[in-house]
């Protein structure tokens, strides 16, 4: 009978020692998340954004100067915070292929496609390259993905007064968060359970290219558990009647669904749990926005999400809202809602950092 009694009060300081380690390591993590979330500041999103945004980088088009000019940036930001790059440089490259101006075909990636339009006696081709960053994790084999596309549409010659197309909100404003993203992660001296990919894509605006090319070269397609999607988080409203080809899930296809403080936060049937997640990581810290949830539908089109939803890799997607400025020279860094780009910055960092680290 001692003996059993001992056994039993040694099982309980087992227990016990157990719990407070366990305590004490979830301390450790929410004061190392603390410090990484304070990294994550207004001017430093502002600064990132106001230069992918300016006039001096001509709109971003794949393929010419200010796109070339946006990757370089992106590379030294990454090299400047310590960030490894996933493959053997920051950049990857890829051509994309079209027949003759003319038939107005859609670039294309996949070798068949390439093979066909190089038989033809003239075709289009675009050089581009997209940029990754890569932090590894204890499974330094289980990725999760989070990508914003740099590019944007460029310089419109035949316009009269600004013929700059800055692309502000589409989408220097997801590529400024996500290096702030990045710069959190690079702050924390925890590594994360799973490794993490920050992906800028080049050629969204052509035909969602630098997301395609990635997806069908990756060595594993089931090591990525999940792809988070930053396209246009910095503004407020979504106008339908003026984009109807726009092809967006059902849910938020209503002007009246963001405004002011809200914004989207479209989940697959796999990861809505990370809803109240969100909530609960928005209400403790003070952020100043409130998600509104909709299901991500599979095989929708829109945005980069594409090609890993063809894949079954589950959706995690940021979303403002298309508004009246979408893809005009008047999407410029005055008319973006800084504060809350900082606020959804935050709101992804933790949400990333939450999905790097689930069990």
């Amino acid at each position: 009978m001692r003996k059993l009694y001992l056994l039993i009060i040694a099982g309980l300081f087992s227990f016990s020692s157990a719990v407070d380690a366990q305590n004490i390591k979830n301390k450790g993590l929410e004061s190392i998340t603390k410090q990484a979330l304070e990294s994550i500041t207004k001017q430093g999103v502002e600064a990132r954004l106001s230069f992918l945004a300016s006039d001096a980088l001509e709109g971003r088009e794949a393929g010419k100067r200010g796109g070339l000019v946006a990757a370089e940036y992106i590379q030294s930001e990454l090299k400047g915070l310590g960030i490894k790059s996933f493959y053997r440089t920051y950049f990857q490259p890829f051509e994309a292929y079209s027949p003759i101006r003319e038939k107005e075909v859609d670039f294309q990636v996949h070798p068949d496609s390439i093979a066909k339009y190089k038989a033809e006696k003239s075709y289009r081709r675009l050089a581009l390259r997209n940029v990754t960053g890569y932090i590894e994790g204890h499974k330094k084999d289980e990725y999760i993905v989070i990508g914003a596309h740099y590019d944007h549409v460029g310089v419109d010659e035949l316009l009269v007064g600004d013929q700059i197309y800055n692309g502000a909100d589409d989408n220097a404003s997801s590529v400024a968060a996500l290096l702030q993203v990045a710069e959190a992660f690079a702050t924390s001296a925890e590594k994360p359970l799973y490794s993490i990919i920050f992906a800028f894509w080049d050629g969204e605006e052509v035909n969602y290219l630098g997301s395609d090319y990635f997806v069908a070269n990756f060595a594993s397609l089931s090591s990525i558990k999940t792809y988070i999607n930053l396209d246009m988080i910095s503004r407020e409203g979504f106008v339908p009647t003026i984009y109807p080809d726009f092809a967006l899930p059902e849910a938020i296809n209503d002007e009246n669904n963001a405004s002011g403080k809200q914004f989207h936060f479209l989940s697959s049937h796999e990861l809505t749990k990370y809803n109240e997640l969100l909530s609960k990581d928005i209400e403790k810290n003070k952020l100043n926005i409130e998600p509104k949830f909709s299901l991500f539908q599979h095989k929708s089109t829109g945005s980069d999400y594409l090609h890993f939803s063809l894949h079954g890799i589950p959706i995690l997607w940021f979303f403002t809202g298309l508004h009246p400025d979408y893809h005009t020279p008047i999407d410029e860094v005055e008319r973006i809602d800084l504060d809350k780009l900082t606020d959804i910055t935050k709101a992804t960092y933790l949400i990333l950092w939450h999905l790097a680290n689930d069990k």
